[in-house]
């Protein structure tokens, strides 16, 4: 009797409906809510050369993803997949997860890759550039760009600072001043800069792109344990999505890689790596953040201690670890499930993909995705990481700038984050440093300075003689041999962006300022001097943007 009733009560255990255990948490992937933000989605503009990031291994293979079964609405969208990213605190790897961006109209993407160098693996980032052109040119090193900085209070409301930049002209660089350009509600423009490549800097033309809310879906970034992917046909699903409402509120920028980050980047040691609140781009003028800068215009009416809270909410975070995001995504729901329902949404940085398809208060809107669609956006994803490869052996190719200090001008500006003791400024440290709402400058003018009203945008303007006897300031190449730049013909690129059907997105972007159109040198006088080419058909001066027409720069 004691033995069948020893067999009946295991005989459960190894029947047909027995299922094992669910395996660990360590052993499966982590979603994460603290990571780099996709670099198509979203770049700091580097004005300086930065010391540079390497990771000491090669990333893994490139994995399969599949996106949901929704996508946004509209045309402009497109389905830009996911790449490796080095993560310092894990030692290894982590997967940037593909999104649905809104793609700038007229411009296709350029992937980012990891470069194999004596010293490791390198970042070369990636960069939107102009769908008409068909080539990417190479040039030696530019000069170190100075005076990036507002020259003085904001003209206007209206406007927001955008700042030098040098152009390749006959063997030279000519460099562009700064300007103030008038914002625009819905629109983020992205100024002019220089990528650097294996093979040569490439410049990235100014355009303009989306605000952030508007520029589609961003997935949460993942880690894999190193069994996960390389399981024979491995594939990922994506289902989690980072809120962008809330990821401003823990954004910041590594100049080092040309990303941004977002989560918990809070502690001291961050900083002395080179990840850095976003709002310290305003201390230091070696990146331009376009996104901060149309953030502060957009909330100066409504909100104009705007930037003051964004410092304040930084420094209660650095203080109190308790204020902070959570790092990954199962932390974060058990957070959640231990507060009240009205405190839940300010620290949810993340949300499954189901819940923004049905939230009916978004202004994005979500269709489900055909088969044959589906097949076309694997297919892209298949050509992008294509693409990707071809773009890291053409610039390997050739020798170019194999360091980043290509010329004596650039000594001193790179330190390894080992030398760099950084820290971001504490409240106290700031007093007198603060902006007050209209003000573009680091330090405030004393009271008894600023009686009267503001001087007229003209005299903003950076110091520049008159025309007819301004020398514009021309740098010609350091490196032989590199007076002409070295070009290359690219594919057809997978990713184009087009202007969307959905009344959201159906506005195109506003015209190009007449300050970033291709300069030309010309001689006035027995000197040099530099016009847009819309200007020089003309046979005017230079102008500004659209409120400082007839104005010099």
């Amino acid at each position: 009797m004691i033995l069948i009733t020893v067999a009946l009560a295991t005989a459960p255990l190894y029947g047909e409906s027995a299922q094992p255990p669910p395996a660990p948490a360590e052993e499966q992937p982590e979603v994460l809510t603290s990571g780099p933000v996709h670099e198509a989605f979203a770049e700091p503009v580097n004005l300086q050369v930065q010391a540079d990031l390497v990771a000491p291994s090669q990333p893994p293979p490139v994995i399969e993803e599949n996106p949901p079964a929704e996508r946004p609405v509209g045309d402009q969208f497109v389905w830009v997949p996911g790449y490796w990213a080095w993560d310092s605190q894990r030692n290894g790897y982590i997967w940037v997860s593909g999104c649905w961006r809104a793609a700038p109209p007229s411009s296709y993407w350029v992937p980012g890759y990891w470069a194999q160098t004596p010293a490791g693996c390198r970042w070369i980032a990636g960069f939107w550039a102009p769908s008409g052109t068909r080539q990417l040119e190479y040039l030696p090193a530019p000069p170190v760009l100075e005076d990036v900085a507002p020259p003085g209070i904001v003209p206007s409301p209206d406007k927001i600072w955008v700042p030098p930049c040098w152009y390749w002209y006959q063997g030279q660089y000519v460099r562009r001043p700064g300007y103030w350009l008038v914002a625009q509600p819905d629109w983020v423009w992205v100024p002019s800069h220089y990528i650097w490549t294996p093979r040569g800097y490439v410049f990235a033309a100014g355009h303009w792109d989306y605000s952030l809310s508007r520029r589609g879906v961003l997935f949460a970034p993942v880690y894999f344990p190193r069994h996960v992917y390389e399981r024979p046909g491995f594939s990922y699903s994506l289902s989690v999505v980072v809120d962008i409402g809330n990821l401003q509120f823990s954004l910041f920028t590594c100049p080092r890689y040309s990303h941004y980050y977002f989560g918990d980047y809070f502690d001291d040691t961050y900083v002395s790596i080179g990840i850095f609140p976003w709002f310290e781009c305003e201390k230091r003028h070696t990146w331009y953040d376009p996104i901060f800068e149309h953030d502060r215009w957009r909330h100066q009416r409504m909100e104009p201690r705007w930037e003051e809270h964004q410092r304040i909410e930084y420094d209660r975070r650095r203080a109190d670890k308790d204020l902070r995001p959570s790092k990954t995504y199962r932390e974060m729901e058990t957070r959640l499930a231990k507060l009240p329902e009205a405190k839940r949404r300010d620290i949810e940085l993340a949300r499954p993909m189901s819940r923004v398809v049905a939230d009916k208060k978004s202004p994005m809107k979500f269709e489900p995705i055909k088969a044959d669609v589906r097949q076309r956006f694997l297919k892209n994803s298949t050509d992008l990481n294509k693409f990707r490869d071809d773009r890291s052996r053409w610039e390997s190719s050739r020798a170019g700038p194999q360091t980043i200090q290509p010329s004596g001008e650039h000594k001193g500006l790179v330190t390894t984050p080992q030398e760099r003791r950084e820290t971001v400024t504490s409240p106290a440290e700031r007093k007198g440093t603060m902006t007050q709402p209209g003000e573009r400058r680091q330090t405030m003018t004393p009271p008894a300075e600023q009686k009267g009203q503001a001087p007229p945008p003209s005299e903003h303007k950076e110091q520049m003689a008159p025309p007819s006897e301004r020398k514009p300031a021309t740098v010609p190449s350091g490196e032989a041999g590199r007076n002409e730049p070295d070009r290359v013909k690219i594919p057809s690129p997978p990713i184009t962006g087009k202007q969307g059907g959905f009344s959201f997105f159906r506005k195109g972007p506003p015209s190009k300022p007449a300050d970033e159109q291709k300069t030309e040198v010309r001689e006035t006088r027995g000197k040099k001097d530099t016009r847009s080419e819309k200007d020089t058909r003309r046979g005017e001066e230079p102008r500004g943007d659209k409120g400082d027409r007839g104005k010099n720069n």
